[in-house]
């Protein structure tokens, strides 16, 4: 008989990180997957630090509304009320709080506890996780701002990280991924700047807590991959000519659970939003991406001579001749991160 070992384990969020690069995981005991043995966590949010009802609040369920409503995964978070103003990474319950003397210089840690021994049998799986985020820094729970991905720290796209960890997920640097280690993480999806698990962190969950469920969903974004790892906003000019040629950066994610082909429409608006009733400058036709996957690319548009000089927003929709029948149609559209001025 091998001797019962339990442990502790903290994942940090950090501001700026250094990690190998790798996809989806999780901690594993003799071979098989750590996670929790009734795909269910009751998370208690304090009172103290984010008030019920508050904006805070809200936010925080958002992101465990995002991480359940996943297909193709049956597990669940469940929202219980912590109102004591303590916290302890060993009693047994799973909380979530503002405490600056938990968390250093990262964003937020949660902090997982769980047993992997040999009793007739292995035995293994989660028993505890708390989630602490850091009070000394800025935070807002307003929408994403393309004009700064800095301090003041966006609250939802961090808390859908740390949950992603309090599920069992461990960091995915290698990857565009709502588990990527350097914030903004994945970042947001479509022109209205939805927080949900991206698509290797749809697969990560998917594996951890399979139940054949099937969705249809493809979204475009204004992130993409950087560097070792780190996500940044696409590119797209801040002026151009009438009549000249221009490059924007595009990023489409699949959400689903099979691949899917589609068209892709570039278009040119008078206003902050993208729709089909805007002008079409191109067509990008049988794209395909694969369950999991993000495609990026850079497509070169020609700016329409016969348009008035003005300030104007480029952007693109996922299948903008609506082939596809998806979950969501909401995150289809993208607009760029910064205006355009055509002279």
């Amino acid at each position: 008989m091998k001797t019962p070992h339990t442990a502790l384990a903290t994942a940090a969020l950090l501001a700026l990180s250094f990690t190998s690069a790798q996809a989806a995981s999780w901690r594993t005991c003799e071979g098989a997957a750590l996670k929790w043995n009734g795909n269910r966590a009751d998370m208690f949010i304090s009172t103290t630090s984010f008030p019920a009802n508050s904006t805070w609040d809200s936010a925080m369920q958002n992101a465990m509304w995002h991480w359940n409503n996943v297909k193709g995964a049956g597990f669940n978070f469940f929202v219980g009320r912590d109102t004591d103003g303590s916290s302890s990474p060993d009693n047994g319950r799973n909380e979530i709080y503002f405490n600056a003397s938990q968390t250093g210089t990262a964003l937020a840690v949660t902090r997982t506890r769980y047993h992997c021994y040999w009793l007739f049998g292995w035995q293994r799986g989660i028993d505890e996780t708390d989630i602490a985020f850091n009070t000394s820094l800025g935070w807002n729970t307003s929408a994403v701002n393309y004009a700064n991905l800095g301090s003041p720290f966006h609250f939802e796209s961090v808390a859908l990280h740390e949950l992603g960890h309090a599920l069992g997920l461990l960091h995915s640097d290698g990857v565009m991924a709502t588990m990527n280690s350097f914030y903004p993480n994945g970042g947001s999806l479509g022109q209205f700047k939805e927080i949900d698990p991206l698509p290797d962190d749809r697969l990560g969950v998917r594996s951890l807590y399979p139940d054949g469920t099937t969705e249809t969903d493809i979204a475009g974004s204004a992130f993409r991959r950087t560097g070792s790892g780190t996500s940044g906003l696409v590119s797209s000019p801040a002026s151009a000519a009438r009549g000249s040629t221009i490059s924007i950066g595009v990023s489409v994610a699949n959400l689903g659970t099979s691949t899917r082909s589609f068209n892709i429409g570039f278009y040119l608006s008078g206003d902050s939003f993208i729709s089909t009733g805007d002008r079409l400058l191109g067509t990008n036709t049988g794209a395909s991406v694969s369950s999991g996957g993000v495609l990026t690319f850079t497509r070169s548009l020609t700016i329409p001579s016969n348009v008035a000089p003005g300030t104007y927003t480029l952007g693109f929709i996922v299948d903008n001749n609506g082939a596809v029948a998806e979950a969501n149609e909401g995150n289809n559209g993208q607009s760029m991160p910064r205006t355009i001025t055509i002279f």
